[in-house]
């Protein structure tokens, strides 16, 4: 029976002890029923152990660049099987065109399931896989799609791939280019080919900081786009996070993180999903085999 299902996740947990905290918070109060795992952040191993103790089941957020030079990050996998990803300093690159221009297939392939191992050998229950900063999609010239499938189809995971072009139409504004278009097109194929479940759509809000001026104007965004939520499975993907006073020196940006966060628990989004009768499912429960 059709319906209007939503995924609410947080993306980045791992990255510091703050963000590990509010998606904790978020999980335990139900304000979110879905987190994606960053293998090669600082604090991986806490969000690992929390995952662990809570029971709560979580996506690999493939990572394959280091946000932040001044705090960078390295592979989880030793680094002299992924020389290709890692600059002089034996750190992930922060810029995609980088990790795009020096990139071996194979080392992404490597460095992808030394990810996937690090949360398994931890005894976490993986439910999904998606893309920091979505480096995998191809977006920037180079598609690692195939390593991601190979990995899904083996484990039967679902991953972040919307069969609608409405994120790419806001991604670009309405226009997609067609290059774009028809890549999308040959992987939603790819995927139900190989028996990969995807999204029947996503969104997130596109708008900086800066952009947005206040909490408001990303309140309205959301709620917004939660009543126009059509028939499928939708996931929205937010990075709620307390301060950090040492990144958020670095990446002013940081403070739309925290406003995510206030939206969470602002007592408007479960009144607006009661009265759109929209059901929040996790990945592991929302019902792939119906769309």
């Amino acid at each position: 029976m059709a319906g209007r299902y939503l995924i609410i996740n947080a993306d980045d947990f791992g990255m510091c002890r703050e963000t590990n905290a509010a998606i904790v918070k978020l999980l335990r109060e139900g304000r979110l029923t879905s987190t994606t795992l960053m293998a090669p952040c600082p604090e991986a191993e806490e969000a690992a152990q929390l995952a662990q103790d809570n029971g709560f089941s979580v996506g690999m957020h493939i990572t394959l660049t280091s946000d932040f030079p001044t705090m960078p990050w390295s592979s989880t996998a030793p680094a002299d099987q992924v020389r290709s990803l890692l600059d002089s300093e034996g750190h992930f690159y922060h810029a995609p065109q980088d990790l795009y221009q020096h990139a071996d297939d194979g080392e992404v392939e490597v460095e992808i399931r030394a990810q996937f191992a690090f949360l398994t050998q931890r005894g976490v229950t993986v439910d999904h896989v998606d893309s920091h900063v979505g480096t995998v999609y191809g977006l920037g010239g180079r598609s690692f799609l195939p390593q991601v499938f190979r990995l899904c189809a083996e484990h039967r995971l679902p991953f972040r791939l919307p069969k609608s072009e409405n994120y790419l139409k806001a991604v670009f504004q309405g226009a997609v280019p067609e290059s774009i278009a028809k890549l999308h097109r040959q992987a939603v194929a790819a995927a139900e080919v190989i028996g990969v479940p995807l999204l029947t759509s996503m969104f997130t809000s596109p708008h900086r900081a800066s952009e947005l001026g206040g909490y408001e104007p990303l309140k309205e965004f959301y709620l917004r786009n939660i009543r126009e939520i059509g028939e499928g499975i939708t996931e929205i993907f937010l990075h709620p996070s307390y301060q950090n006073e040492a990144i958020a020196a670095v990446f002013p940006e940081w403070q739309k993180r925290i406003w995510e966060f206030e939206f969470l628990l602002d007592d408007d989004l479960p009144k607006v999903l009661e009265e759109e009768g929209i059901e929040l499912v996790s990945w592991s429960s929302a019902p792939w085999d119906q769309f």
